[in-house]
């Protein structure tokens, strides 16, 4: 695994961090700023809303895909981690590596996560983010 941390925030002493672990076969895919994710330098919030409209409402009738709708495109928590993957993933290289990778024997083993770490040690793990749902939402 591909192990790396930037620094989120620090404020009176306290700081947090992006702590990413990256599968080394899914390193290619990786966009170049994915480590300003959560930072006030992040700058990809139009692009990730732009990605979610494309991929889910403009994709999928709300009438005749109702279930879809209630599940996965109006639930907060998915559309989070979908825009989390937008943030992170270039769209451009995703498609060279599905391209090159027409079948892929162990997906589950194709991992990204993402934990935020403080400077006091903790660590919570928000996502772990397959090479599967990273194609659901593309």
């Amino acid at each position: 695994m591909i192990k790396t941390t930037n620094e989120i925030s620090t404020e009176d002493g306290y700081s947090r961090y992006n702590f990413f672990e990256i599968h080394p076969d899914l390193e290619a895919i990786i966009h170049k700023d994915y480590q300003k994710y959560g930072t006030k330098d992040f700058d990809r919030d139009e692009y990730c809303e732009e990605m979610y409209k494309k991929n889910f409402y403009d994709k999928y009738d709300e009438v005749a895909y109702k279930e879809v709708y209630e599940r996965y495109i109006n639930n907060q928590n998915f559309k989070d981690k979908a825009k989390f993957i937008y943030s992170i993933i270039d769209f451009d290289k995703y498609k060279e590596f599905v391209a090159l990778n027409e079948t892929i024997e162990n997906p589950a083993e194709l991992i990204i996560s993402y934990s935020i770490l403080d400077n006091s040690g903790v660590k919570v793990n928000i996502y772990n983010i397959s090479i599967s749902d990273i194609a659901f939402v593309f």
